[in-house]
C-alpha cells in the first residue's frame, strides 16, 4: 500500500462513543446496508438483522468512508470486527480499549505494512496529536506504551522522535516526544543544548520530565531545572519547572522549601500546590507544616464563598488536610474544625503511577454528610473507585472479573450488588471523575476499591464513617505514606549471595507474602492457590539461581512460560473468556480464568472462534516498591525456604 491511503488512513476523524454497549445485531445490519450504499450495492432490507450481522464487514476503499463506517460501531462491536488496516487503526485510536487490543493493532498494522510495531506506535502517537484534546486520553494510553521501549529500542528511532517533539502541535505530543528522546539517549543534556536558547521548546522539554520511567533519568535534570524556580523574569519556564520539580526524587525537603515559600509569598500557587502534593510524603518536613497551615488557611479564608468548590480550591483544601495529619493531635483537630469551618468535605484520590495504587489509604467521613471524592488517574491503565459495605472489597471484586457488559450506566466491571453503594465510571489515564455522596448514616469502616479485574487484590482503601470527624482524628493518628522505592536487580545482587548464611525473619516473609496477595496466586507448601506457578520448589527449578528468580519478581512480563501464558477466547455465541490453559485434548480446552476451582471451564473447540495469546503477565510490576529492602529479602527467604517456618520463628 502507497503511503498517501496510509497517511489519510491515520488522520480518518471518528466519533468515540460514550461507553462500552452491549452487541446488537441491528447495529451491523445497520454499518453494513450503510457500507452497502458507499460501495454502490446495498444489503437488501428484506435480509434479516441477525444474517447481515455474522456477514463479513464490507467497508469502502475510501478511507475517510471506511472510518465513518466504523466509528457507527460501539467498542465491542469494533472488537469483534473482521481484522484488516481500516479495523486496526481504529482499535489503535478508540478510546477504551484495552493494552492488549491497542498492541495486537500495532502489530497487525506492521504486519500489513511491512513496517515494525514501534514505528506504527509512533506514526499513530503523531496521527493522534492532529486530532485535538478528545484524542489525549488515547494519547496517554499510547505514551505509556512508547515510554515502557527500553533505551536500545529507542535510540534507532530518535530522529522521528525529535521531530514528534518538535513539530507536535499539542502540548502533550511535544513533552512524549521529548522524554522518549530523553530515555533513548540515556541523558538529558543532549536534548537540553537543542532547546535551551529557546524558551517554548524548552519548557515542554521541562514538562515531559515527569513522564520519563528512569529516575536515575530524572534524577540528573535536578540542576538544570532547580535554578529556574527562581527567574522571575521568565514566568513560563518557571511555571514549569514548579510542575516538573517533584517527580525528580534528589533533595527533596529543599524542594518542599522551596515550594512552600512560593505558596505562602502567592507565587504561581496553584502550580506550586499541585506539585506539593505530587511530592513524596517523606520529604514533608514536619516543622513547616503549621506555617504553611497558616497561609493556607488564610487564602482559603479569603476565597469567595462559591469559589471554594472549584479546583484550585478543593486542591487546597487537599494540600492543607494532609498537612494537618503532621502535627500533634491537639493541633491537627484544631486545624481540621477550622478547614470544616469555612470548607465542604471533598477528597482528591491520585493513582500511583504503574504502582496499581491509590495514593490514599483511608478517607475520614462524618456520618449522614455530603462527600465529594475526585478520582484523578495518573496512571497508564483504566481505574475507577467503586464505594462497597465493609469487608465487600474481595467479593465484589471477584464478582466484577466475570462481568463482560457494563450495567445500565455504562459502567463496566460495576456488579449489580446492595454492597456497591457508590462507583465512578471506568476512567482512562490523564482523566477524573467525581463521586458526590451522602456518607451512610451507620458509622464503619466502608471500603473503596478498584474493580478492574485483577486490580481490587491492592487498589483499595478505608472509607471511615463517624460521627464525630475530629474526635475519631485525635484517636486515631495518621499512618505515614509507605515509602516507595523503584528496586532493581543491581540492589540486591551481594543481598542474595549471603541470603542462605544471614538469618532472615521468615515470619516476617510470610507477612508480606499473603500482604502482597501472593498466596491468591501461588501455591508454596501448605498454604496459597496455585493459580501461577508453585513456589515450593523454585529454587531447585531454577538451580539455584537467586538472581534469576529475583528477576521474574521484579520484571514478570519479562519471561512468560507457555503454561502461564494468559490467553484471550473469543466465543461463537459471542462470550469472552481469559485464562491460563489447563490442558488441551480431543475437541476440548480446559482454561482456569481466575485463581479458584470454581473458576476453571472446558469449552469446546467449536465453540471457539478466535484465541489470543497475552504478552503481559497478570504480576503487576511495582509488586516490591512498598517494602523494604529487609522486608523484600525475608520474603524472598521465605520462599526459598518453601514456606517451611520453624517453631521459634512464629513468635517474631
Amino acid at each position: 500500500m502507497n503511503s498517501e491511503p496510509r497517511a489519510a488512513v491515520l488522520r480518518c476523524p471518528h466519533k468515540q462513543p460514550a461507553a462500552l454497549l452491549p452487541t446488537r445485531p441491528w447495529r451491523f445490519a445497520l454499518v453494513a446496508f450503510i457500507s452497502g450504499i458507499l460501495l454502490g450495492h446495498p444489503m437488501p432490507m428484506l435480509r434479516s438483522a441477525e444474517e447481515a450481522a455474522i456477514k463479513t464487514l464490507f467497508l469502502p476503499k475510501s478511507p475517510t468512508a471506511a472510518a465513518y463506517v466504523l466509528a457507527r460501531l460501539s467498542n465491542k462491536e469494533l472488537i469483534e470486527a473482521p481484522r484488516s488496516e481500516f479495523v486496526y487503526v481504529a482499535l489503535l485510536q478508540r478510546g477504551g480499549m484495552e493494552r492488549k487490543i491497542r498492541m495486537e493493532a500495532l502489530q497487525g498494522l506492521a504486519k500489513s505494512r511491512g513496517t515494525t510495531p514501534l514505528a506504527e506506535l509512533i506514526a499513530g502517537i503523531g496521527d493522534l496529536d492532529r486530532k485535538g484534546e478528545d484524542a489525549w486520553p488515547v494519547l496517554h494510553e499510547l505514551a505509556a506504551l512508547l515510554l515502557h521501549n527500553k533505551s536500545a529500542d529507542l535510540t534507532p528511532k530518535r530522529d522521528d522522535l525529535d521531530k514528534l517533539a518538535k513539530d507536535a502541535e499539542s502540548p502533550l505530543g511535544r513533552q512524549l516526544g521529548y522524554a522518549a528522546v530523553i530515555s533513548a539517549d540515556g541523558s538529558a543534556d543532549k536534548a537540553w543544548q537543542q532547546v535551551e536558547a529557546e524558551p517554548g521548546r524548552l519548557v515542554d522539554l521541562i514538562l515531559s520530565v515527569p513522564l520519563v520511567r528512569d529516575p536515575s533519568l530524572r534524577a540528573s535534570l535536578h540542576p538544570k531545572i532547580e535554578p529556574l524556580l527562581r527567574r522571575d523574569d521568565a514566568p513560563e519556564l518557571r511555571q514549569a519547572a514548579i510542575a516538573a520539580i517533584s517527580s525528580v526524587p534528589v533533595r527533596e525537603m529543599e524542594t518542599f522549601s522551596m515550594l512552600a515559600a512560593m505558596v505562602k509569598a502567592g507565587i504561581e500557587r496553584t502550580t506550586a500546590v499541585a506539585s506539593l502534593q505530587r511530592l513524596a510524603r517523606k520529604a514533608w518536613p514536619k516543622d513547616q507544616a503549621e506555617p504553611l497551615l497558616d497561609s493556607l488557611l488564610a487564602y482559603l479564608k479569603a476565597l469567595p464563598v462559591e469559589k471554594r468548590t472549584e479546583p484550585e480550591a478543593i486542591n487546597t483544601f487537599q494540600l492543607a488536610s494532609d498537612l494537618a495529619s503532621l502535627l500533634p493531635v491537639e493541633k491537627a483537630s484544631a486545624f481540621g474544625k477550622k478547614l470544616g469551618a469555612i470548607g465542604v468535605r471533598v477528597f482528591v484520590i491520585r493513582t500511583i503511577h504503574e504502582q496499581m495504587l491509590y495514593d490514599t489509604a483511608k478517607l475520614v467521613v462524618e456520618a449522614g454528610k455530603p462527600v465529594e471524592i475526585i478520582l484523578k488517574n495518573e496512571d497508564a491503565m483504566p481505574h475507577n473507585l467503586v464505594v462497597v459495605m465493609p469487608n465487600a472489597a474481595e467479593e465484589i471484586g471477584r464478582a466484577a472479573e466475570r462481568l463482560p457488559e457494563p450495567d445500565a450506566e455504562g459502567r463496566i466491571h460495576v456488579p449489580n450488588s446492595p454492597k456497591v453503594l457508590y462507583a465512578t465510571k471506568m476512567i482512562d489515564p490523564g482523566q477524573q471523575a467525581k463521586l458526590s455522596f451522602t456518607a451512610p448514616e451507620e458509622p464503619g469502616d466502608y471500603q473503596y476499591v478498584c474493580t478492574f479485574p485483577g486490580h481490587w487484590m491492592r487498589m483499595l482503601g478505608t472509607l471511615a464513617v463517624v460521627k464525630d470527624v475530629e474526635a475519631y482524628l485525635a484517636d486515631h493518628p495518621a499512618t505515614p505514606p509507605p515509602i516507595v522505592t523503584e528496586w532493581k536487580l543491581a540492589d540486591f545482587e551481594a543481598d542474595l549471595q549471603q541470603i542462605a548464611a544471614v538469618g532472615r525473619n521468615l515470619a516476617s516473609g510470610r507477612e508480606s507474602f499473603a500482604k502482597l496477595a501472593c498466596v491468591q496466586c501461588h501455591k508454596l507448601g501448605k498454604e496459597g492457590y496455585a493459580y501461577g506457578p508453585d513456589l515450593t520448589d523454585v529454587l531447585k527449578r531454577w538451580k539455584g539461581d537467586r538472581a534469576g528468580v529475583f528477576a521474574e519478581i521484579l520484571e514478570p512480563s519479562k519471561v512468560i512460560t507457555d503454561r502461564y501464558k494468559h490467553h484471550t477466547f473469543e466465543l461463537v455465541d459471542g462470550d469472552e473468556i481469559s485464562g491460563m490453559i489447563v490442558k488441551e485434548e480431543g475437541g476440548d480446552v480446559t482454561v482456569h480464568t481466575g485463581p479458584s476451582d470454581a473458576l476453571i471451564r472446558q469449552l469446546k473447540h467449536s465453540a471457539i472462534k478466535k484465541r489470543e495469546a497475552q504478552g503481559s503477565s497478570l504480576m503487576p510490576m511495582g509488586l516490591l516498591n512498598q517494602l523494604t529492602k529487609d522486608q523484600i529479602l525475608d520474603l524472598f527467604a521465605y520462599v526459598e525456604s518453601g514456606g517451611n517456618i520453624p517453631a521459634h520463628e512464629h513468635n517474631h
